[in-house]
């Protein structure tokens, strides 16, 4: 866990698999002097170590509270790509009481279906059985794409340091994960949702049907917006990082603005 410390209210930022809190150093070096900066290493991945590396997304979920209850946060604003939207997702879901805001990127609210879920399990023998350099070679190109050479090169560098098990436990996970959809019109917490139009993952119909639910019967007078960055793909944070912390900035100060 880093805290960066700062005079603002609490920023944490929660980063997608199979990456590391590393993928947000652009915004990490935008806004420590405006909020106060906290990211970190989900169970197994960058610097989190665990003994067992068997995961539910409801343990990543139960981490997140434990990291803002040992900081003594009573209410933070939280930023969550992919994997970590679905943490945030699931965490507003259980205790809206502890958000001021959430985030969300180039992620979505429905679980895996069957197909996913074996190609999930394929995935996972495959690394285990020595595969990890195909399966990577096969990811990566929909992370970033490989003619932006230097936020490639730096993506990989991440993904290495990361173990075996850790993204297999990762992989776990996600296949574990709750359907939300239906639930989230009723998350009283206003809520950004930012989606790159080139994401070859979450693709951006996905983020127009999750805009639509939070809109959904939800309270009218709780802030809630879709933006979309063109030319941007999954990991647009680090792609267009200026154009990512301007529109995450705005949002944030017509947060604090209206609290």
């Amino acid at each position: 866990m880093n805290d960066y410390g700062g005079k603002g209210a609490p920023l944490l930022f929660v980063h997608s698999f199979p990456l590391s809190s590393k993928m947000w150093d652009e915004q990490v070096a935008y806004f420590t002097d405006k909020f106060r900066v906290i990211t970190y290493d989900t169970r197994g991945l960058g610097k989190s170590s665990s003994n067992d590396n068997v995961f539910s997304m409801e343990k990543l979920v139960n981490d997140f509270f434990h990291i803002i209850n040992r900081l003594k946060l009573s209410k933070v604003n939280a930023v969550g790509l992919s994997m970590g939207g679905y943490t945030l997702l699931r965490a507003v879901l259980k205790d809206a009481d502890r958000f001021h805001s959430i985030t969300l990127v180039n992620t979505k609210a429905d679980k895996d279906e069957d197909e996913e879920i074996l190609k999930r399990s394929s995935q996972i023998i495959k690394i285990k059985s020595g595969g990890r350099v195909a399966y990577l070679n096969k990811l990566i190109p929909n992370l970033i794409p490989e003619n932006k050479k230097e936020i490639s090169e730096k993506v990989k560098e991440i993904i290495r340091n990361n173990t075996n098990e850790g993204i297999c436990g990762n992989l776990l996970a996600l296949s574990t994960r709750i359907k939300t959809l239906n639930l989230v019109n009723k998350i009283d917490v206003s809520v950004l949702m930012i989606s790159g139009t080139e994401d070859r993952i979450n693709s951006s119909d996905q983020m127009d049907m999750l805009f639509s639910k939070f809109c959904d019967n939800r309270n009218k007078s709780t802030f809630t917006t879709l933006l979309k960055m063109t030319n941007s793909g999954h990991l647009c944070n680090m792609e267009n990082p200026y154009e990512f912390n301007k529109i995450l900035e705005w949002f944030l100060n017509g947060i604090e603005i209206n609290s």
